[in-house]
């Protein structure tokens, strides 16, 4: 039996390139980027002629993990944000409902406020940034089209990848970041483990909204001195300092799906 052929959306990013190494045995993997690199094809998904060429092909399952990710990101270009981050996933959830293709898409524990824990599926979602609301619109359009879509909002993803763009984890092992708040909380998550999953996931048929992240909800500060200790470094380098202004602080999650133990 010939492996499912999935579109992966995404392919050079930390998730995206994470499910290409952990999954490409199991799955007939086509990756596309926009820019081509890493042995990805180059599709412009903000493109009508791109994306239209591209969805005319056929997949067993369309994976989504293209996004505009860092907020400073898009608050300097929000149409590009809205254009990728949520009218993207609009049209993809209202391809696969016409063709009756199961669909994956990612989202982030930044469509809560950060107020209230433990944020679950049911949750009301509040954002606090434009990322964040880019982020839920997204997710209500595609579960407005097709709602057997499966949503996976999940939290930091931290781990080794070979990707365009470093996890937490790898910037506080390269130094690469020391400021470090002490009261933000986040489930930072094993990025392979979370690649992982997904066949699992399909097999058992989960669609709406679910919550996969780590296990246990750290501030960031405890998270990174817990990792440099783990890897033999000196966490004394660290400087531990407050978040700013509208980030959001309490984001424990509690999903009914699974939580991710880390290592």
């Amino acid at each position: 039996m010939n492996p499912p052929r999935v579109l992966l959306a995404g392919a050079t990013g930390r998730l995206g390139s994470a499910i290409r190494e952990d999954l490409s045995g199991r799955l007939n993997i086509r990756p596309v980027s926009r820019s081509g690199r890493m042995k990805t094809e180059a599709f412009d998904l903000l493109s009508s002629k791109d994306r239209e060429k591209l969805l005319g092909q056929d997949f067993d399952l369309i994976v989504n993990a293209a996004a505009i990710s860092e907020p400073s990101e898009c608050v300097l270009d929000p149409l590009k944000s809205w254009r990728l981050n949520t009218l993207w996933p609009r049209r993809l959830a209202i391809h696969c409902a016409a063709q009756s293709i199961p669909m994956i898409h990612f989202s982030t524990d930044l469509v809560y406020s950060g107020g209230i824990p433990p944020y679950t599926e049911s949750s009301p979602a509040v954002p606090s940034s434009l990322y964040g609301w880019t982020k839920l619109i997204g997710d209500i359009f595609v579960l407005n089209r097709y709602p057997e879509a499966l949503i996976i909002r999940t939290s930091v993803l931290c781990g080794e990848v070979n990707s365009t763009k470093t996890t937490f984890s790898q910037d506080i092992l390269a130094g690469r970041v020391r400021n470090v708040y002490v009261n933000c909380w986040r489930n930072h998550t094993p990025i392979h483990r979370l690649a992982g999953i997904l066949p699992d996931l399909l097999e058992r048929s989960f669609s709406g909204i679910q919550i996969v992240a780590g296990k246990y909800a750290q501030s960031r500060s405890a998270y990174a001195e817990e990792l440099l200790r783990n890897a033999g470094k000196d966490p004394s380098g660290l400087i531990l300092t407050y978040a700013p202004q509208n980030t959001p602080s309490k984001l424990h999650l509690r999903g009914r799906t699974m939580l991710l133990q880390l290592i």
